[in-house]
C-alpha cells in the first residue's frame, strides 16, 4: 500500500512539473520591414515584412500560454530601411513584440563595431531585450558589453530556459576591434556547462552559424536541447534531429528570411527532460493582415526613405516574366549559372563595356519576383555595402586581370563546393565548365573557357568589372589584378538602368557555367538535354548581352517542324535570317555576328507554326 501511495505521489509530482512552452522564431530578417515579393492590385508587396510577422506573433501570444520569441540574427543590411535607419526601428519594434533574445549575426558588423554600438545605444536608451553572442571577444571594445552578453536565462512558468548566442566568424566581416572567436566547439561546451551550473532546465542555442556547424555541435556537445538557427536562410518544414551525446535528440530549426515565415515549436519540459510536441512554419503570405500599429510605423519610415531616395515604391520600372532567382531554372541540371547572377553581371558590363563581369552568390541578397518591379525590389537584390556619398551599396570597379589569375579566382570559388555557396561565382562575357570531382585547384576545365565567344588565352589580360565587395575578397584571397579604376557607379544603379532598358525581364540559367562529371570539354548535349525532356518551345536570352559584335542565340523546339530565326533592327526591318529550315526536335544555338551593323537595339524572332517569340538584344561597339 505504501508503495502504491508513493507511486501516485511521484507521478502526480511529475505531472505537476510538466510545462508546455511555445517557441516562436525568425531570423535573417535583413531589415525587411515592409512586405515584398509579388505585387497586389495596389502595387504593394504581398509576403513577409515585420507587420505580418507581428500579426502572427501577437495572435499566438494572445491565445497560448508560455510563449517565447527569438531572433537568430542578421537584422542588418538588405533593404533601404537599413541604409536609412541602420536597424534602429527594427530593434525597437522587436522589443515592442516582446522579443526574448536576438543573437548577433555576421552582418551586424558590416559597418563596424562602432556603428553596431551606436545602433544598440539608440535602440535601447532605457534598456532592451538580450542581445547574445558567446564567442565575441569584446576586450578591444568593452563598452559593447553593455548590450551584448554570452547568454541569458528566462524563467517560464517555473522552467529555467538558458539561451546562448553564437556568431559565425565570417572572413568578409568587419568586426575589428571586436574579435569573433573561431573556437566554436570549446566555447559552446563551456557555455552549456555554465548554463547547467546555473540550473538551466532547457538549453537553447540561438545560432548564427549555419546548419553544417549547428549539426556538428549538436552531435558533439552534450546538453543542447534546441538550436534556433540562422545564417543559411534555410527553411526547415520540420525540425532536423541530431542525436546528442547526452542521450536525447537535439531539435534544429530555421525559418528562412525577411519575416516571410515565423517558426512555431511546441515542447514540454518535465522531470524526464524535453519532449517535442509539434512544429509549424507559419507563412506570412497575402492572407495574413499587417498589424495596424506596426505597419503604421513602417509606412511612416517609408516616407523618410522616399524623401532620401525618391519614389522607390510607387514607380514601376519593369516587369519580370518569371521569378529571377538564385537557383537553376532551366531544364538542364548541369547549368550552374543563376538567372539573377546572369542579370546582375550583364548589368555591370552594360555600364562598363569590359570583357567580362563577375559577382559571387554571397553578394546577391534576394531574387526578383515575378510581376511588376520597383526600385526597392532592385535594391533588395543588390543591397550589400554602404557608400557614404550615395547612401547606397557597393560601387562598381573596372580593372584588368591576367588569364592565369582569372583561373585562380575561379578555382578559389570552386574550392568551396559542398562547404559554402557564397563563393561560387556568376559571370557575364564568358563561359566555362568545371568538374566537381577533380581535386581542389584543378576543377576548371581550361579548354572549355570562352571569353566573348573567343578562345581563352591564359597569358592575355582581360578587362573586367566587379563590385567593391568582391574586390575585397580578391585581395583577401591573393588574386592579383591591375589598373583598378573606380567607376562611381553603384551596383544598384547599374542593375536598375538595365531593367529599365529591358522593361520585360526574362532571364534563365543558360549554361554560362556548366558542371561536368568527366573531363571532356566538348560541346555535346548534356545527358538531360535530349529530345525526350523537351516539352515546349523556348527562346533563350542571347549571350552575352550587351555584346560586341558576336552573340549566341539558343532555342529549343519540342517537335520536328519548319523553323525560322530572324534578326530585326530597331525600326522593325528584317536584316538577317539565321535559320529557315525543317529542324528536328532538339536544342540549338546560333551565333550572330553584328560587325556589319552599328551599335544599338536589335530583336531576334523565333517562329515555328503558331509559335512566335521575340527577344531584345543590345550591341555596343
Amino acid at each position: 500500500m505504501k508503495t502504491l501511495v508513493f507511486f501516485l505521489l511521484f507521478t502526480s509530482f511529475v505531472y505537476a512539473q510538466s510545462t508546455q512552452i511555445t517557441l516562436l522564431h525568425t531570423g535573417d530578417s535583413h531589415s525587411h520591414l515592409d512586405a515584398f515579393g509579388p505585387k497586389d492590385a495596389n502595387n504593394k508587396g504581398t509576403i513577409g515584412g515585420i507587420g505580418k510577422a507581428a500579426t502572427i506573433i501577437g495572435t499566438v501570444k494572445a491565445t497560448e500560454p508560455n510563449v517565447m520569441f527569438l531572433h537568430a540574427g542578421d537584422f542588418s543590411v538588405g533593404d533601404l530601411f537599413f541604409n536609412k535607419y541602420f536597424g534602429v526601428p527594427e530593434l525597437q519594434i522587436l522589443q515592442q513584440l516582446g522579443c526574448d533574445a536576438l543573437t548577433v549575426g555576421n552582418h551586424e558588423f558590416d559597418l563596424g563595431s562602432t556603428t553596431l554600438y551606436s545602433v544598440l545605444q539608440e535602440s535601447f536608451p532605457n534598456g532592451g531585450f538580450p542581445v547574445l553572442s558567446a564567442n565575441l571577444n569584446l576586450s578591444g571594445f568593452p563598452q559593447l558589453g553593455n548590450f551584448v552578453t554570452p547568454y541569458t536565462i528566462k524563467t517560464v512558468s517555473g522552467v529555467k530556459v538558458g539561451i546562448f548566442g553564437m556568431t559565425i566568424p565570417s572572413p568578409l566581416g568587419n568586426p575589428y576591434p571586436v574579435v569573433i572567436n573561431d573556437s566554436i566547439a570549446e566555447i559552446t561546451y563551456a557555455t552549456v556547462s555554465a548554463l547547467q551550473g546555473q540550473g538551466a532546465n532547457v538549453i537553447i542555442m540561438l545560432s548564427h552559424l549555419g546548419w553544417a556547424i549547428d549539426s556538428s555541435l549538436a552531435a558533439n556537445i552534450p546538453g543542447i536541447n534546441i538550436i534556433v538557427g540562422g545564417h543559411d536562410h534555410y527553411l526547415f518544414n520540420q525540425p532536423k534531429t541530431v542525436n546528442n551525446p547526452a542521450g536525447f535528440q537535439t531539435y534544429v530549426v530555421q525559418a528562412g528570411e525577411s519575416y516571410e515565415y515565423v517558426g512555431k515549436l511546441k515542447f514540454t519540459y518535465s522531470a524526464t527532460g524535453v519532449t517535442f510536441n509539434s512544429y509549424d512554419l507559419i507563412h506570412a503570405d497575402a492572407s495574413v493582415p499587417q498589424a495596424t500599429e506596426i505597419q503604421g510605423v513602417v509606412d511612416y519610415l517609408k516616407q523618410g526613405i522616399v524623401s532620401t531616395y525618391g519614389d522607390v515604391y510607387g514607380t514601376m520600372i519593369g516587369t519580370a516574366k518569371n521569378d529571377i532567382g538564385r537557383t537553376n531554372n532551366s531544364h538542364n541540371v548541369h547549368y550552374k549559372d543563376s538567372p539573377i547572377g546572369n542579370l546582375i553581371t550583364d548589368s555591370y558590363r552594360r555600364k562598363t563595356h569590359t570583357d567580362i563581369a563577375i559577382t559571387a552568390n554571397g553578394l546577391i541578397t534576394q531574387k526578383i519576383y515575378k510581376g511588376k518591379i520597383n526600385s526597392a525590389d532592385i535594391f533588395q537584390t543588390a543591397a550589400y555595402g554602404f557608400d557614404t556619398t550615395t547612401g547606397l551599396g557597393f560601387n562598381l570597379l573596372k580593372m584588368k586581370i591576367r588569364g592565369t589569375e582569372l583561373i585562380k579566382g575561379l578555382e578559389t570559388g570552386l574550392s568551396q563546393l559542398g562547404i559554402s555557396e557564397d563563393f561560387f561565382l556568376q559571370v557575364s562575357g564568358m563561359i566555362f565548365k568545371y568538374n566537381p570531382n577533380n581535386p581542389v585547384g584543378n576543377r576548371v576545365m581550361i579548354s572549355s573557357i570562352r571569353i566573348n565567344n573567343q578562345q581563352f588565352n591564359p597569358a592575355r589580360k582581360y578587362t573586367f568589372t566587379i563590385n567593391e565587395g568582391l574586390y575585397g575578397i580578391l585581395q583577401m584571397m591573393g588574386i592579383e589584378v591591375e589598373n583598378v579604376e573606380p567607376t562611381g557607379i553603384p551596383e544598384f544603379i547599374a542593375l536598375k538602368d538595365c531593367i529599365i532598358s529591358l522593361n520585360n525581364v526574362d532571364y534563365v540559367s543558360e549554361g554560362r557555367i556548366r558542371e561536368k562529371t568527366n573531363n571532356s570539354s566538348n560541346d555535346e548535349l548534356e545527358p538531360d538535354e535530349n529530345t525526350g525532356t523537351i516539352k515546349s518551345y523556348q527562346l533563350y536570352n542571347n549571350y552575352p548581352n550587351p555584346f560586341n559584335p558576336v552573340t549566341t542565340i539558343k532555342f529549343q523546339i519540342p517537335k520536328d517542324a519548319n523553323v525560322t530565326l530572324k534578326v530585326f533592327n530597331s525600326l522593325g526591318q528584317e536584316i538577317e535570317t539565321l535559320k529557315s529550315e525543317y529542324m528536328k526536335t532538339g536544342v540549338y544555338q546560333v551565333n550572330w555576328n553584328g560587325s556589319r551593323y552599328s551599335s544599338g537595339v536589335y530583336y531576334y524572332v523565333l517562329r515555328s507554326g503558331s509559335y512566335t517569340e521575340t527577344k531584345r538584344m543590345v550591341m555596343i561597339k
